[in-house]
Formats: structure tokens, C-alpha cells, sequence
């Protein structure tokens, strides 16, 4: 589990914030994000939110719901969940969820390739996403394709080979198995960083970027607490301590 230095007493907020002494939010298992240990939720967004409702003065209790079932609630006028992330923003969750301005974290689809031979460059290095033509990439099942992705697929540029997780991905694409992988950035340096490879490299820029928020049931204190949670995540970017947390998990100090 990462580790951070201790958070810096809590700025009392403003009268004008009704902010609850106690908060519940859910999400679904998505690794590095929401992960289960021996019974306990933790994570990279765990520990980023725990950290900004501890500088609140909040205490927050993380569930784990299935994502489908999630997103139900959520759209529910009386459902059971009040608080969740992460979440994209579209103009149909907003018409009935409080979105801050500050971002949790942003998310990227990305492709990851083998370093080439030797360190060095050559005809065989893959760059971008043309160099695949003609090459295997393996995706996880269900992953949603980016537009990219699924249309050179069509068309024969490029062979996709589903497997059911990204650990197996990345030990094919390792074994030369397939010639790249496609995953979300933060996920694939984490797997990276979990089996301890140092041969695989993430391209950039990414396929696709967007950015995914803490999200609150509109409510008569929703916009209060998406507002005290934009100054403390921003905060935290400022003083480091995203940095931190993104380093621990991902082996380096952030996405952003």
C-alpha cells in the first residue's frame, strides 16, 4: 500500500460549506485505481480521495459496487449511492450528478511495445501506431477500442488478440507473443511495475485522452463538496503529493 507524508492540518471551510462529517463513496475493482486487499479497498484514487477527505476533516469509507450496477444508482432519483468516481463527464450524468472542476485523474489509452534490441534504433522500432501494420496487438477482452484501434482492425492494417487480463498481455507481449499492447496508461505501468519489466515502454503520445472526476448526487450540499474537494486535490497537485502517491503505484511521479 503507498505511502505519503502526513497531510497537513485541515483548513476549517468556509461557513458557508455544510460539509458532512462523514462521506461513503463507491467505485468498482479496476487496478491500479480500486483494489481489493485481504478485505480492505485501496488504491491509487483511494488513497488521493482519503487523503483530500482527511484534509477536509471527513471521514471517508470507500464501497466496492460492479460498475453497471453503479452507474444504475447513480441515475436513480432516490438511489442508494450518493457519492462515486471515476467518472467521465457527459452532458447526460450532469444533468443529475455534481461534477467538480478538478479532475481525479486523467485517463489514457495507450500503446505499449518491447524497447528495441540493444537500446538502440532500428528499422523494427515501433513509434507510432503506422508501425503496426501488419502486427498483433493484444487487448484485453472488453476493453473499449479506440476508434483507431477498432477501425484498423477492420480494415486489415492490424490483428487484434484478445486475452483476459492485462498481466497476460503484457507476459505475451514480454514473449514476443504479440508486438504491442493496448491498455490505460496508469493500469500498464502498474502491471509493468508489478512483474518487474524493464524491456516494455509506453508510446507517446497516448491514442486517447480524457480527464474522469469525483462525482456527488446533486443535492443541497453537493456544490459545496465538489468545491472543497477542487481546492484540495488542487492543493494537492501543487505541493507534491500526487506526485507521491502516482510514483508509488505507477514507478513514476505522475500522468499529468
Amino acid at each position: 500500500m503507498a505511502r505519503i507524508a502526513a497531510a497537513p492540518a485541515p483548513v476549517p471551510a468556509p461557513a458557508s460549506e455544510a460539509l458532512p462529517a462523514r462521506l461513503v463513496c463507491h467505485d468498482d475493482i479496476f487496478v491500479p485505481y480500486v483494489m481489493l486487499n485481504q478485505g480492505h479497498i485501496e488504491g491509487l484514487n483511494v488513497d488521493i480521495l482519503r487523503e483530500a477527505a482527511t484534509r477536509l476533516g471527513i471521514s471517508i469509507e470507500f464501497r466496492v459496487m460492479p460498475w453497471r450496477r453503479l452507474e444504475n444508482e447513480l441515475a436513480k432519483p432516490q438511489g442508494s449511492v450518493d457519492c462515486a468516481f471515476a467518472m467521465s463527464r457527459t452532458p447526460q450524468r450532469e444533468q443529475y450528478l455534481e461534477f467538480g472542476k478538478a479532475p481525479l485523474q486523467p485517463t489514457e489509452y495507450a500503446l505499449f511495445v518491447r524497447q528495441p534490441e540493444g537500446g538502440a534504433a532500428t528499422a523494427a522500432t515501433v513509434t507510432k501506431l503506422d508501425d503496426l501494420a501488419g502486427k498483433v496487438i493484444g487487448v484485453r477482452a472488453g476493453f473499449r477500442l479506440p476508434e483507431t484501434i477498432a477501425a484498423g482492425a477492420a480494415q486489415g492494417r492490424w490483428t487484434l488478440a484478445e486475452v483476459p487480463s492485462d498481466t497476460a498481455n503484457f507476459q505475451k507481449l514480454a514473449l514476443r507473443r504479440v508486438d504491442a499492447v493496448l491498455a490505460d496508461s496508469s493500469v500498464g505501468l502498474y502491471t509493468l511495475k508489478q512483474l518487474k519489466l524493464a524491456d516494455i515502454r509506453r508510446l507517446v503520445p497516448p491514442l486517447t485522452r480524457f480527464d474522469t472526476y469525483l462525482v456527488f448526487r446533486k443535492n443541497a450540499t453537493s456544490p459545496a463538496l465538489a468545491a472543497a474537494f477542487d481546492r484540495e486535490l488542487k492543493r494537492m497537485r501543487q505541493d507534491g503529493t500526487f506526485a507521491r502517491i502516482s510514483a508509488a503505484y505507477l514507478g513514476v511521479p505522475t500522468l499529468e
